[in-house]
């Protein structure tokens, strides 16, 4: 009998810890730097009729024998308007060897975790040592799991966090602060949030850009997840004209409008692995400008997976 163990969003959140993410994130961009890692590029398909997309993103990382295929939906309209979640769909993690599949699994959890990995594998290379005070700008699920990455690779002592929804801001205050242990503090403006902090995240499906150059102190990290495809921008153009742009793979990246070659100074990957310098200034401006990957849903879904085995949670079911 084959079994394909089945993982809720309650069993996931059982198991998953933002270190242990964030590890695997780490290793599998080394490993796409390596080459290591077969990653076809995403396929995007927009639901303009329901304000919604759907996402295919998939990975094979050799050096595990392991695929990973995620399919998900972002529909931004769903929590106030049908009180249903923003992003949902499937992990399938899969073995490579014999072409057998392992598990299914919920991919907001194994989304929101990879997301928030990146900014804390990003802010290890790329912020500075002694970065203390943070922005979080959208208070929804990603911005919970930024500020987790973050708080696991920096000493931060204060958050500043920004909605266009006060009360989402309150919330996210209230329940990360207790969380964490770090005093998230509410900002009114953008500049409020931007003044004196070290890194900043923005996890936001804007589509007009919102942080403009001056409002930036000297030797910030910024890590972009909303802007992860074509049509969404957070950060004016003038900001990536004066900084150090570091992006997961440069194929992706370019599809987005803002952005042309001679601003990619590396993939992520290509820092991890040292075949580049990460930050080398005190004082540069460096941007993380996330797309999200396929190697990141895959490595998630394998963690979440080998613990889930280990713990011996969720569901098993006789696959054939």
């Amino acid at each position: 009998m084959t079994e394909l163990l089945i993982l809720s969003r309650s069993d996931l959140e059982k198991v998953l810890t933002m270190k242990e993410v964030i590890e695997a994130v780490e290793t599998a961009f080394k490993g796409l730097a390596l080459g290591e890692v077969v990653m076809p590029m995403p396929y995007i398909i927009d639901v303009p009729k329901h304000n919604g997309v759907w996402g295919v993103k998939s990975a094979l990382i050799n050096t595990q024998d392991v695929v990973g295929v995620k399919l998900s939906s972002g529909y931004f309209e769903n929590p106030s308007k049908y009180n249903l979640p923003s992003i949902t769909g499937v992990v399938v993690v899969a073995d490579s060897k014999h072409g057998i599949p392992l598990a299914v699994m919920d991919a907001s959890i194994i989304t929101a975790y990879r997301t928030g990995a990146v900014a804390g594998v990003a802010a290890r290379y790329l912020a500075r040592k002694d970065s203390e005070k943070a922005a979080i700008f959208g208070a929804g699920v990603q911005g919970r799991t930024q500020l987790l990455a973050l708080a696991e690779v920096l000493r931060l002592e204060t958050v500043n966090v920004y909605d266009v929804v006060q009360a989402s801001a309150e919330k996210f205050a209230s329940e990360m602060s207790a969380k964490t242990g770090i005093e998230v503090r509410i900002s009114k403006s953008v500049e409020e949030a931007l003044r004196d902090v070290d890194v900043v995240s923005t996890a936001t499906p804007s589509r007009t850009p919102y942080i403009r150059l001056e409002m930036l102190s000297k030797g910030v990290h910024i890590t972009t997840v909303g802007s992860d495809h074509k049509g969404k921008q957070e950060l004016e153009n003038r900001i990536y004209d004066a900084a150090k742009v570091v992006v997961d793979k440069r194929e992706v990246a370019l599809e987005k409008d803002y952005l042309k070659p001679h601003h990619i100074y590396a993939e992520l990957g290509e820092v991890v692995a040292g075949i580049k310098p990460g930050r080398t200034s005190s004082e540069e401006i460096t941007i993380m400008d996330s797309s999200g990957l396929g190697i990141q849903d895959a490595a998630a879904g394998l963690a979440a997976y080998s613990l889930a085995k280990k713990k011996k949670i969720g569901t098993v079911v006789e696959f054939f």
